[in-house]
This record gives structure tokens, sequence and C-alpha cells, in this order.
């Protein structure tokens, strides 16, 4: 009986002790995992840190590259400056891409960095500043804001007249210029428009909030937001000003007078993706892909009071467009490209002239285009930067916009993934 129980206690002890000692290699396991996770993490981090290194390089120092050349010495040049090629199309396009770069030499598919650079008026979130399409008691930023803000309507379907129930015959695109320039401007004055007060100021707005008292928490919040007088920071702030607020298909998209029977309703495009709030009040050329965006520049656009005038000015902006792809004839390009930026004004209407197919001429763009025009990055212009780090079969990636002053980099925004 002894040796029986004897036995079953060493058995006992033996099954607690390998339990122990999985449980301590499990843990052990896992901790590892832990730690090489950690390890990746902090090295893909790292890559980040290294990204941000090498875009603060190429835009600090694009501006003081020389220009490409037929006969430059890639090699001694890369010599002298590794990032050469970046700076020179940053400087020429606006936009550029550096690598992926590899930093570890001995494995270089390990740690890969990738940074993409480029104004912020270049991409699809929104061209046109509308903190300058506005007139301010500062003065106008924009002498011609009311005909570019009727090329607008004009080309994304938005009515100037609409019948409202209960409102009768209202002058849509007055009420949405008017409105929009008081949230903007720095007095209590409304706007009026010929003979007639279409704005909005703080007395309109408190009349609305008093009007819908039984309205839930948020739409309440909404209602309580007052002109901010001054410039935006977001373009979505446009979905409480008066207009934009009442009639949001301005903005989004979709029909504008559903009240009405099916035959007699409205699709119209929205206008929210057109617009940005910072950055250069010109528009860059060279990046813009955006004919909607640049049949709004004067010199592009003929006369807004024309019928034709949109589909005309999209003639020309479609040249503009295609004479990027014209080879230039008075310079040495890479003919390796497929597209080659305008180097500046002349260039621009010497290359639509050269067009071998097309109703556009050269005098079929005024003067006046040139004001609203750059063909590369100015002193006030806003950078968008996008920084993707791989390693190990991890990765991460970091956005900020930033802008270049006193020789540093400055940032407005940064998010990470």
């Amino acid at each position: 009986m002894r040796k029986a129980s004897a036995l079953i206690f060493a058995l006992w002890t033996i099954a607690v002790l390998s339990v122990m000692v999985l449980s301590f290699a499990y843990e052990a396991k896992q901790q590892t995992g832990v730690n090489i996770y950690v390890q990746r993490r902090n090295r893909v981090g790292r890559l980040i840190d290294a990204g941000q290194i090498l875009a603060e390089i190429v835009l600090t120092g694009y501006k003081d590259v020389a220009d490409w050349t037929e006969d430059q010495d890639d090699e001694e040049m890369l010599e002298e400056d590794a990032w050469f090629r970046e700076k020179q199309q940053l400087k020429s396009s606006s936009k550029c891409t550096i690598g992926p770069v590899a930093l570890d030499e001995e494995e270089p598919s390990a740690s890969l960095v990738t940074v993409e650079i480029e104004t912020v008026n270049s991409g699809s979130k929104g061209i046109i500043n509308i903190n300058d399409l506005c007139a301010s008691s500062e003065g106008s930023p924009d002498s011609k804001y009311n005909e570019r803000w009727w090329i607008i309507f004009q080309s994304h379907d938005i009515p100037e007249e609409l019948d409202v129930p209960g409102e009768g015959r209202i002058n849509l695109w007055n009420i949405l210029i008017a409105s929009w320039c008081d949230w903007r401007d720095s007095d209590d004055a409304v706007t009026s428009i010929d003979g007639e007060e279409c704005g909005a100021e703080n007395e309109w707005y408190e009349d609305m909030e008093k009007k819908f008292k039984n309205v839930d928490d948020d739409t309440m919040n909404e209602l309580k937001r007052r002109p901010r007088q001054g410039p935006i920071p977001d373009v979505r702030e446009l979905e409480y000003v008066r207009g934009f607020r009442d009639y949001p298909q301005v903005l989004t998209g979709g029909v504008i007078n559903p009240w009405e029977d099916e035959k007699d309703q409205i699709t119209v495009r929205g206008i929210m993706d057109l617009f940005c709030t910072e950055g250069s009040s010109k528009i860059n050329v060279n990046n813009c892909k955006s004919i909607d965006a640049l049949i709004t520049i004067p010199g592009i656009y003929a006369d807004p009071q024309d019928d034709e005038c949109v589909e005309e000015a999209t003639e020309v902006a479609q040249a503009i467009l295609d004479a990027l792809k014209e080879r230039p004839e008075d310079r040495d390009v890479d003919e390796s490209l497929d597209s080659w930026p305008f180097k500046d004004w002349n260039d621009l209407l010497q290359r639509v002239g050269n067009l071998s197919e097309g109703r556009v001429s050269a005098s079929d763009i005024g003067n006046e285009a040139s004001n609203y025009l750059s063909f590369s990055a100015e002193d006030d212009s806003i950078f968008r930067i996008k920084i993707t780090g791989e390693s190990n079969g991890m990765s991460r990636s970091a956005e900020a916009e930033a802008y270049v002053k006193d020789g540093k980099v400055r940032y407005i925004k940064w998010s990470e993934n």
C-alpha cells in the first residue's frame, strides 16, 4: 500500500513539474515573440524618423539645386549631393518621390523608407484657397472672386435661382457668395449684392438658433456657430455658413430641390473637394490636373455671362494640360519623360501654340491668367509629406503638412498610422 502511494505521489509530482516546465516554456516563447514585435515596431518607427530627415533635406535645399541640363554629370553631382535628383524634381514640378531607400546595407530589403512630397494644391484634396476667394474689410484678396464663384457654380450645375417653398424665388448664387464673405470678413455689415442684403452676420444666425429650439444636441451645437470673421482653418466649416448649410448638396452633390416633381429636380456636383485653406493663393499649373480649378482663372475663362463660357474655358484648360506633354523646343529636357513642366508663362504660351491639333491657340489665353498661376513651389507653399517605412513584414506611415521658413521645416499637421 505504501509503495502504491509513493508511486502515485511521484507521478503526481512529475505531472505538476511537467505543467510548470511547459508553462515556463510557453511564457518564454510568448515573451520572446513580444520582444521581437516591439523590436520590429521600434525599428519601423525609426524608419519614420529617417524619412522625416530625408524630407527636410530635400525641402530645405531644393531651391538651390541647379536646373536639369542635358550635359549634367549625374555621377559628379551625386558625389556632391545624394538627393539632387529629388531636389530637381521638386523644384521643377513641385512634387517628388524619395526612395524606396534601403537603410540596412547587409539586408537591403529589411528596412525600406519611401517619402512622397507635393504642394498642397497639387492633389485632389483641394486646389483653390477659399480664404482668398472673397472680399474682406482689409481689401479684396481676389478682385475677380465674384466671377470665379459664378464659373464654379455654372460648371457644377448649381442653379442661379431656385423656387423654394415658403420663400419664393431666391437668388442662390448671391446668398452663397454674400454669406461666405460675411463669414470671412471682420466687420458686422451684411453684404449686399445688386442692392439687396443677402449675406448673414451674427444676427441672422442668432435668429435661426431661436427659431429651431426643439432639435438634438448636435444640431443645436451647429446652430450656435457664428461667423469666424477671419480665415477658416478647415473647408468643412462651410457647412455652417448660410446657404451652404441650407443646401448641403452644393458642397456634397445631389438633388438640390428634392421637393419638386422628379422631372423638375436638379442634380448638382459638389464643390467641397475644389477648395483648400492653406498654401499659395496661386494654382501650380504643373501639378494641377483639375479642369474644374483651371477654368475659374481669369484669362482662361472669358465672360462668365456668356452661356458658352464654361465650355470654352474647358477647352482652354484642356489645351494647357495637353501642352504639358508637348516637348519644349527652346531648352534641354529629359526625353525619357512623357511630360515636361512649364518653365514659365512664356513657355506655357509657346507650347500651347505648338499643339498640332485643337481649336485653342495661345491668343485664347488672357495675360491676366499669369497672375493666378505658379510654375514651381512658392515661398508660401504648403507641402504635403507622406512617409512609409517597411521592415520585416511590418509597415508604418506618417502624413504631415509643412512649410519652409528661415531654412527650417515647420510642421502644421502630423499624424501616424
